[in-house]
């Protein structure tokens, strides 16, 4: 049975008593270390974890494998677009600036959620961004008890007081070498927390002020929230909005009003150029964009269009021919987001090219333009992890990658990686 020491510890680390800190935190590690392998590998009951880190690793066990070494993803672009447009997303700007520094500062990870627990928004220092990555704790990323087990962020959203997770406090080892500092942001209306506020570090750096820290930050979103009750309320429309998601850079995918919808690759053509006709297009320009000098009638198109408008609704208006609804589309969007200066929003949304199988001459322009940009802009940052991630989405370009492996850290472990790409172009 692993030492009571641990509880003590609690106690010693709140009331400031740290005498030797490097040999106090190591002796905590060890401690979590021996109750983790204990209760969580070996099925064991103690009363030495903390009520509620025992209960949740009980739960954690009934959903999560121990092994776990990602955290499940959603689709980044979907959740920071739904977050930024939200009533949290607008009260939690106050903070950006804030959380960003305070990563930067001090080689931190920091993140806001949404009520499911999935990081919406993130900055981090160099160090910890990268191992962040290497875990999915990213945009996207999903950090509920059930998607990952015992950890800050969880307990913090269902306690909905703030929490810190030190180690192997966490029920899944892929961060065990971590601490983290979570607080709910509650909403003022009715008590439920709506997403959370998260600090993150590797557990030699614990330092319990930080925790405060993100109890005030919380403090200051739900003022915001408090100050702004025409956000809080709910409109209901009479009837519902079509919404139209396109995922069509590397991998493709079409989702209506949140179901995915099969389509055929000439219908993602027909999507991909009206996502970028805002005005709309009469049925002879579709029919030039798509097909260029081909001799294809127009009968054709119209045939098609009818074709897929079965499958996706009446987000496809006539007269000129248009989406309608809300619409996201990624390869509209990551020019915006490029003009805007945000390169790593840019590659949350790049993961390869723009239907690359496609002949269509609108769409092989567009294609060029997306590539040319976020390529010539990431090479110009001279930033390492960003031209690490471009590395990624495009494998066979060995000058990134070329880039990537001069500007990279000596010790970063990812350079066999990068060299193995240069090395295949």
């Amino acid at each position: 049975m692993p030492s009571p020491r641990y509880r003590s510890h609690q106690a010693d680390l709140a009331a400031g008593v740290w005498g030797d800190v490097n040999r106090e935190l190591k002796e905590r590690r060890g401690d979590a270390e021996a109750l983790w392998r204990y209760a969580v590998q070996s099925h064991g009951s103690t009363s030495a974890a903390r009520p509620e880190v025992f209960a949740s690793w009980q739960r954690s066990a009934q959903a999560v494998s121990v092994d776990l070494a990602l955290a499940p993803m959603v689709e980044p672009g979907v959740v920071t677009a739904q977050f930024a447009e939200s009533r949290l997303g607008r009260a939690s700007r106050v903070i950006l600036d804030d959380l960003r520094d305070l990563s930067a500062d001090g080689d931190l990870v920091a993140a806001l959620t949404d009520d499911t627990v999935t990081i919406t928004w993130l900055s981090g220092g160099r160090r910890m961004r990268r191992n962040a990555d290497a875990v999915n704790f990213t945009l996207g990323g999903c950090w509920s008890e059930g998607s990952v087990g015992t950890n800050a962020l969880a307990l913090a959203h269902e306690l909905g007081r703030p929490a810190t997770v030190f180690s192997a406090e966490h029920y899944a080892p892929m961060v065990h070498d971590w601490v983290c500092y979570s607080a709910p942001i509650i909403d003022p209306d009715d008590g439920r927390s709506l997403g959370v506020i998260d600090v993150s570090s590797l557990w030699s750096k614990f330092n319990p002020s930080l925790l405060t820290m993100v109890r005030a930050l919380a403090r200051n979103v739900e003022y915001e929230l408090a100050r702004d009750p025409v956000a809080a309320i709910v409109v209901v429309s009479p009837e519902p909005r079509n919404e139209l998601v396109l995922r069509l850079l590397g991998s493709s995918s079409v989702t209506v009003n949140g179901t995915p919808v099969r389509v055929s690759p000439r219908q993602l053509e027909l999507l991909a150029i009206l996502a970028m006709h805002d005005d709309g297009l009469s049925l002879d320009e579709l029919t030039a964009l798509v097909y260029g000098d081909q001799p294809i009638s127009a009968t054709t198109v119209k045939a098609e269009l009818s074709h897929l408008r079965q499958l996706v609704g009446d987000v496809i208006a006539s007269r000129p021919y248009r989406l309608t609804g809300r619409v996201d589309a990624d390869h509209a969007r990551v020019l915006r987001t490029l003009a805007s200066g945000d390169l790593n929003a840019a590659l949350d949304l790049y993961r390869g090219s723009l239907l690359p199988s496609s002949q269509s001459p609108e769409i092989t322009s567009w294609r060029y333009q997306i590539d040319v940009a976020i390529r010539n802009a990431v090479i110009r940052s001279q930033n390492p992890e960003l031209l690490y991630r471009l590395s990624a989405c495009c494998p066979d370009d060995g000058d990134v990658a070329e880039l990537a492996l001069a500007l990279m850290a000596a010790d970063d472990v990812r350079r066999g990686v990068v060299a193995g790409r240069a090395i295949r172009y």
